[in-house]
């Protein structure tokens, strides 16, 4: 990112990118940084694109406004879309007129950020494999003040977040448990962060059945992963659990037809776990956080898992198995289990969980859970910042009688021809939360991933939740 003062963007060979609000007819000042009288009327309908060519003094630039709607109807989200729009797709550098799109509507300081943000986010294209990847084009801010700072913050949360959008898109066999952890070895070379692995043979003697159970049928190895950033003194510990099915086929409950298309996004969880980890850790915040991101894959195998057998949890909890595709639960059991064993005392545990969280709330809310109504609603104060959506979904006691229902063992891990799926999967993982601790369960298998392009983003793994919780700890 790099800064010039407004009044010498006309000396420098960029683009400029310019917001237009609808009910915004004065464009006297932007006459005066353009350098001439405009003579064609500019759309300020919500994320309208006007492009202007003007050469002055043998400078010929570019001017693009990108309309912004009325500013009573302007949120964070939109301006964001906005930015992003006018940015996505350039091959090249452009500057951005920080004033055009605060104005009286958004501070300054906001709208540099989301400018650095949207950049970096917008013009990320995920990488071909066997290709190189594309650098994002930098932006300049239009700006008499200083914004290095908000500048800097922007740039290591959107870093992270692509990242973590990078692990998601790689294909599976390119994104394997092995290379998962290849990915948390580079994040722990961030200065105050510790990693330890766990491999099958160390979870085989800490009894972590539930994960092992799932990897049975799977060629590679299960990794029960461990960072941890203590820069918070006496502060108590929030862990950030994350569910990294590297691949899903559904075991011996194989999914059918297209269903099994895109499992490669089933360590969203994992991934966006690791990734907030990472922007915490690089922003140096004063808190204490571990990340435990359970990684496997499920597939079916001569060893594979079948229905009815019982598994025997790293918790002491045995479950009985009803359906081999209902794995996510099972692997993060034993991780929620092993925070919790860290002393981690306020937990938000992130997964693409159920289909039935997308059936009840589609593509554009996450699923939110929780034993403590106070921590979620400090976390939703993290996502009123970011424009994310989530949605407060039941969990009571109706829900965690179905779950231990059971002959043989402790609980099921499916309750069979049970309605309210999202809620089961749910309470099915508050029976491994102790007394005293507090938990956030989000359900992002709607909004982890898009398969359509936007106008502001490409398809694929989205980054859901990170620069929320990145927001929420910034608080702590």
């Amino acid at each position: 990112m790099k800064q010039i003062a407004k009044e010498q963007m006309m000396m420098q060979s960029l683009d400029i990118v310019i917001g237009k609000y609808e009910d915004d007819c004065d464009i006297s000042g932007w006459e005066a940084y353009v350098g001439c009288k405009l003579q064609m009327p500019i759309d300020g309908s919500f994320a309208s694109i006007n492009e202007v060519y003007i050469c002055k003094e043998e400078i010929q630039k570019r001017f693009i406004f990108v309309g912004l709607g009325k500013k009573a109807k302007i949120t964070r989200k939109k301006l964001r879309e906005a930015i992003g729009k006018a940015v996505k797709g350039r091959k090249e550098e452009v500057a951005v007129l920080v004033d055009s799109f605060a104005q009286d509507v958004f501070p300054c300081e906001q709208v540099a950020y989301d400018i650095v943000f949207m950049n970096d986010y917008a013009r990320y294209v995920a990488t071909k494999v066997g290709k190189e990847k594309e650098e994002c084009k930098d932006v300049t801010l239009l700006i008499d003040q200083d914004m290095s700072k908000v500048s800097e913050q922007a740039k290591i949360v959107v870093e992270a977040i692509n990242h973590a959008r990078e692990w998601g898109n790689l294909p599976a066999n390119y994104m394997t448990p092995n290379d998962f952890v290849e990915a948390a070895k580079e994040v722990a070379k961030l200065d105050g962060v510790t990693l330890e692995i766990l491999d099958k043979a160390e979870l085989s003697k800490l009894g972590a059945g539930a994960i092992l159970g799932v990897n049975r049928g799977s060629y590679h190895g299960a990794y029960l992963l461990t960072l941890s950033y203590m820069n918070g003194k006496e502060k108590e510990i929030h862990a950030l659990v994350g569910k990294g099915l590297t691949f899903d086929s559904g075991g011996y409950n194989v999914k059918t037809g297209s269903y099994m298309l895109g499992m490669k996004y089933d360590m969203c969880g994992g991934a966006n776990a690791l990734a907030a980890f990472e922007a915490i850790a690089k922003s140096k915040q004063e808190v204490n956080v571990i990340a435990v991101i359970a990684v496997t894959e499920n597939r079916i195998g001569p060893d594979g898992y079948t229905c009815d057998e019982v598994l025997t949890s790293l918790s002491g909890k045995t479950i009985e198995i009803k359906n081999t595709d209902a794995e996510g639960r099972l692997i993060l059991c034993d991780a929620l289990t092993y925070a919790q064993q860290k002393k981690a005392t306020k937990i938000i545990d992130l997964a693409t969980l159920t289909g039935a969280c997308v059936n009840a709330l589609g593509a554009n809310y996450t699923g939110a859970f929780t034993n403590s109504e106070k921590f979620l609603r400090s976390l939703e104060e993290g996502c009123k910042e970011t424009g994310e959506k989530t949605w407060y979904m039941p969990l009571d006691e109706d829900f965690e009688n179905q779950v231990c229902e059971s002959d043989v063992a402790d609980m099921t891990n499916c309750v069979i021809g049970a309605s309210a799926g999202a809620s089961l999967a749910a309470a099915f993982l508050k029976q491994f939360i102790n007394e005293g601790v507090e938990w956030i369960h989000l359900d992002i298998a709607g909004t982890s991933d898009t398969t359509s392009e936007k106008a502001y983003a490409c398809k694929g793994a989205t980054g859901a939740m990170i620069e929320s919780i990145v927001a929420y700890m910034r608080k702590q």
